[in-house]
């Protein structure tokens, strides 16, 4: 550095130059030199400036097309995955009826509407392996209910034909056309890789992924094993002995590749597979010119390779850099210029004031973090939009928006990764937006969205719902190993406003709205929410002290075995008897519990009360069993499992006479956590229920994997049993599944005869509702423990109903 100065100095002088008195040329002479050394030198530093912006720019460029093929992979992934549920659903139906007939196989498809919700799928089916000597029959079988085309005359033929010591074939099978349909003596273990791999899945237990050719075209065949029970033995050698078959479906893989790339229509994608003999690809989307390529690993032999234009990092040939260089240079010799003719100090102070005027209003009108309008700036534009509204008469409006659950990120992963979060969601958002919408941050985790009237092309409705979309695809963030998940709440207020605090206090009424009613979704402001909003919180004021006040009790409304029509136990519902508004029903007050987390406390108090009276009944010799509700937050609650333990211990109850009651959607909330402490209340003797079955996941995989011993069916089914086919079938299903897994099955909200009737036939185990009795207080319930009830009335004349009474 000392060398490059002394030279720098050395050509300095030279420039300027000196007489032989010593005397310098003059002031004009020496600026000229500032000056041209100034052009120099900004030049020079605009080149590296250009450079960087350049590479920065590329950088930026091939990270978003990593980020971008990240999520078509991801998206592509979830698709597979989807068609694996409805596979998963298939085996469940097959593992309950191993000699299902096609027949049947087709009216199960068409009960679930396989072909309708799933457009991709081209055909699914069940097949199994027939023993050489088994052959004569099964052919003869199989022309009277054929799993697929028949020979030209009629006969049953094995393709390829051949003479082998087993066959591969189907019996029941379901497809959208005659072209795509398998010929019904298709051998699928005689057609060289899905042969070989189906066998594979039946020794492995894991389903697998291959291209399969049918009607000219090459398809996406998903081929998973069943076994007896439904459950995957542990050896080879018992996988074989409990084998039943494979249940298989084909669909039409551009169907799911257009689907990955909706959200990217700038990216090219190919899925290949490449196993063994078997090499094929799939395509979709155009790949622009010198497009770059990114393949990603989806196991099972598939890979997706994503191609899309990545900038170039070169300085000339990319126009940021480039623009950076000619700017950079430019002002350098405008400054150099205005030095030279200002040559003063005045002139260059003068500058540095403006410059530093303008930042200073920068950054008064603009968060620090995102660099988006703040709340000063947002309330000025508002006005503005009022205004122009009035002037033009258009309707704007304001979207506020509010990061569901933010707070967890800060507490989980620390506030630096909430700071880039934001930044990320901000920049989301942004490029979400037209240029004609304003987006600012009020502070912490909320932003707002301005609709100016006078563009207003699309309805906020839409803008709110394309705001909620592009928030579900997960954020990578630098130094977070897995992707982050954010959902979004939205208030809308539209129209005009006295003021711009009217229209934004109108959306965020709205926006607690939307977070009220769930979450991960918008509303609309109406003028019916400020009532809504201030009944809640006098509610939410309210509850903090109906505990300590004794204003809840419980009621218990019955359970009765179906096939003697006894009463073995009562469920325990929560009721506020408030001092001034009377009894207020549990879908008023139970949310708002939930939002605050008091339901940790109550529901404990629940559990004592409710284990007491049960222990009571039972000293006087009403051995009933009693059921709990336990919600989301205190499955949350690592201290459930001391909870449940202290109420047995304390009131006496033995804890084989204890239910637990868990929603589907409880169980699914974590899943690693729950199960840890779902098996610890199991350890404690308690029997633990799936509520309101059937509305939620309703999947064999993880009826597996909690230990449950109930599965609770979802009134809404059978309030549809006389009206509803689809629930006849979709009960007889729900019974069946939990039959093959040894699981007792009760019906909710059984109201008549008729219902009765047909939960009987279909063999459910036990049932509650209003036909039965409804819920009342336990002195009540003492009066009613009785012989015998009244006599049932049911709709069948042939039909004679009795409900006896007795307790067991």
């Amino acid at each position: 550095m000392t060398e490059i100065a002394r030279r720098v100095r050395q050509f300095v002088q030279a420039l300027v130059g000196k007489s032989a008195t010593g005397q310098g040329l003059g002031r004009h002479r020496m600026w000229m030199v500032v000056a041209v050394v100034i052009f120099v030198g900004g030049t020079v530093g605009s080149a590296f400036a250009g450079l960087a912006v350049a590479r920065n720019g590329s950088q930026k460029s091939h990270d978003a097309f990593a980020s971008s093929s990240s999520e078509v992979a991801s998206t592509l992934q979830l698709s597979i995955q989807h068609e694996r549920d409805l596979i998963v659903s298939a085996s469940g139906f097959v593992a309950g009826n191993p000699t299902a007939s096609n027949a049947q196989f087709i009216q199960w498809a068409n009960s679930v509407d396989a072909l309708g919700r799933y457009p991709e799928l081209v055909g699914m089916g069940h097949s199994v392996i027939v023993p050489a000597a088994a052959l004569p029959a099964f052919a003869a079988q199989a022309v009277t209910d054929p799993a697929g085309p028949l020979a030209a005359n009629g006969t049953f033929e094995v393709v390829p034909a051949g003479n082998r010591p087993f066959y591969c074939l189907s019996v029941g099978a379901i497809s959208k056309s005659v072209q795509t349909a398998f010929p019904a003596g298709t051998d699928f273990c005689a057609t060289g890789p899905s042969g070989v791999a189906a066998l594979d899945s039946r020794d492995t237990g894991i389903g697998a992924y291959l291209p399969i050719a049918a009607a000219k075209a090459t398809l996406l065949s998903i081929k998973v094993p069943v076994y007896r029970g439904g459950i995957v033995p542990t050896t080879i050698a018992l996988r074989r002995a409990a084998f039943i078959g494979w249940v298989g479906m084909a669909v039409v893989p551009e169907v799911i590749l257009a689907r990955a790339l909706v959200s990217h229509p700038e990216i090219a994608l190919t899925l290949h597979y490449d196993a063994g003999t078997s090499n094929v690809v799939f395509r979709s989307g155009h790949a622009p010119r010198g497009s770059q390529s990114l393949a990603t690993n989806l196991h099972n032999g598939w890979t997706v390779t994503t191609f899309g234009a990545v900038t170039n990092g070169g300085l000339l040939q990319n126009g940021n850099g480039l623009g950076v260089l000619l700017a950079g240079t430019l002002l350098s010799l405008l400054l150099g210029i205005l030095l030279f003719v200002l040559a003063t100090g005045r002139a260059r102070a003068f500058r540095v004031i403006c410059r530093q005027t303008a930042e200073l209003r920068h950054q008064a009108l603009h968060d620090g973090l995102t660099g988006l309008p703040n709340r000063a700036l947002i309330m000025d534009r508002i006005e503005q939009l009022l205004a122009r509204s009035s002037r033009q008469g258009t309707t704007g409006a304001a979207l506020y928006v509010d990061l569901d659950e933010f707070k967890n990120v800060n507490d989980s992963l620390g506030h630096a990764v909430g700071d880039r979060l934001l930044v990320a969601v901000a920049a989301r958002l942004q490029s979400t937006l037209r240029d004609a919408d304003t987006i600012g941050r009020m502070g912490g985790d909320e932003f707002v969205v301005l609709i100016d009237g006078g563009s207003l092309q699309v309805a906020p409705e839409m803008v709110a719902d394309r705001l909620l979309e592009v928030m579900h695809q997960p954020f990578e963030l630098a130094g977070v190993a897995m992707p982050l998940t954010v959902n979004a709440s939205i208030g809308i207020a539209m129209g005009d406003r006295k003021s711009p605090g009217d229209l934004l206090r109108d959306a965020d009424v709205a926006l607690y709205q939307a977070k009220a009613a769930g979450k991960n979704r918008y509303e609309v402001f109406h003028a019916e929410m400020q009532t809504e909003i201030q009944n809640r919180i006098e509610l939410e004021f309210d509850l903090r002290s109906a505990l300590e006040g004794e204003q809840f009790h419980l009621v218990y409304q019955p359970i009765f075995n179906l096939d003697d029509l006894t009463m073995v136990g009562v469920e325990a519902l929560l009721r506020w008897d408030h001092p001034c508004r009377g009894i207020v029903g549990p879908d008023e007050f139970i949310p708002i519990l939930e939002q605050t987390g008091q339901i940790r406390e109550v529901g404990r108090w629940v559990l004592d009360q409710a284990c007491a009276q049960m222990a009571d009944w039972h000293s006087r010799g009403n051995l009933m069993e009693l059921s709990v509700n336990v919600s989301v937050r205190q499955l949350d609650d690592e201290f459930i499992v001391d909870h449940i333990s202290e109420a047995l211990r304390m009131s006496g109850l033995p804890a084989t006479h204890l239910v637990i009651e868990v929603t589907e959607t409880a169980l699914m909330r974590n899943t690693d956590a729950t199960t840890k402490r779902l098996h610890a209340i199991k350890g404690l003797g308690v029997r633990i229920a799936v509520d309101d079955f059937g509305t939620g996941y309703s999947s064999l995989a993880y009826l597996q994997r909690f230990p449950v011993d109930r599965l609770k069916i979802d009134k809404s089914f059978t309030n549809a049993i006389t009206s509803s086919p689809e629930s006849k079938v979709l009960i007889g299903t729900l019974v069946q599944l939990g039959r093959d897994l040894g699981l007792t099955t009760l019906a909710e909200g059984v109201e008549t005869p008729d219902q009765m009737v047909f939960l009987r036939g279909e063999h459910v185990n036990e049932a509650q509702g209003f036909l039965f009795g409804r819920p009342v207080d336990a002195q009540t319930l003492e009066t009613a423990l009785r012989p015998c009830l009244p006599k049932a009335e049911s709709t069948d004349p042939t039909v004679d109903v009795t409900i006896a009474g007795g307790v067991r």
